[in-house]
């Protein structure tokens, strides 16, 4: 990156300002007619709405040596109309990524508004849609509040891009604790001597089992699979353990061998 802290991708249709820290580096650029993204050794840097035409990107074919790349390493920007005007379905919510201030307030569309103190100094996502606006930290749902941009403004944020994955669940409570399993190719798995049933189309799959104090909640990834009821409250051995208070590294039992049934 030069010293002027501007990347010219095409010469009078897109110039990229990036910030000036990594003057010097060597930038990679996935571009196509959407989303121009820009990575530091496979780390995305930044995501910016782009200006490039279909002759643009055979341009920079020709002059740099471009090359076909795989999937975008980002959600891309908003599909935009040739005027620039962002084009969004009725209710589909959009992505940014914001630094909450030391006061618990986030800065979108021109307003302050307070998401709370616990998350100051740390850069949450927000997802608008126009009624709701939720934020996300850590993979988790942190908070939801009404909407402080209307539906036909949500466009315009500066940094919006289109939200791809469904809203994740919200944190665990302090002292709560996570078990892993892996389901059997009839579809079930073992935990605590109960036999839980996802279906075979799960077989496989490394699940999280939340352990609450009467029911399981399974999750794979962001996905809660199903909440069944706990039938056997005695005590959980063989797991991992991601809590307050508790080690992060695994736990060695007795219970802790390999189990066609576990």
């Amino acid at each position: 990156m030069p010293p002027s802290n501007e990347i010219t991708l095409v010469t009078g249709r897109q110039r990229v300002g990036i910030h000036q820290a990594l003057a010097g580096r060597t930038l990679t650029v996935w571009a196509n007619h959407r989303s121009v993204h820009f990575l530091l050794d496979g780390h995305l840097v930044t995501t910016v709405p782009s200006r490039l035409r279909p002759e643009d990107l055979a341009y920079l074919t020709m002059r740099y040596g471009a090359r076909p790349v795989g999937p975008e390493p980002a959600p891309g920007t908003l599909p935009r109309a040739r005027s620039g005007t962002a084009i969004l379905a009725a209710g589909e919510p959009v992505e940014v990524d914001r630094k909450v201030l030391r006061e618990g307030i986030v800065c979108l569309a021109g307003g302050r508004h307070r998401v709370g103190f616990a998350l100051a100094g740390r850069t949450i996502t927000l997802r608008p849609d126009g009624h709701l606006m939720h934020a996300i930290a850590d993979n988790a749902l942190m908070g939801t509040w009404a909407c402080p941009v209307p539906a036909d403004r949500l466009g315009q944020i500066h940094g919006a891009r289109t939200a791809t994955s469904p809203l994740p669940p919200p944190p665990l409570p302090a002292g709560a604790i996570r078990a892993q399993r892996k389901v059997h190719a009839s579809g079930r798995f073992m935990i605590n001597g109960q036999f839980i049933k996802l279906g075979p189309r799960h077989a496989g799959k490394i699940v999280t089992v939340v352990i609450k104090d009467t029911r399981y909640r399974i999750l794979h990834g962001e996905d809660e699979l199903a909440v069944r009821p706990r039938k056997n409250v005695g005590p959980i051995t063989r797991l991992y353990v991601k809590g307050m208070g508790t080690q992060r590294e695994r736990q060695v039992s007795a219970e802790d061998k390999p189990s066609r049934k576990s």
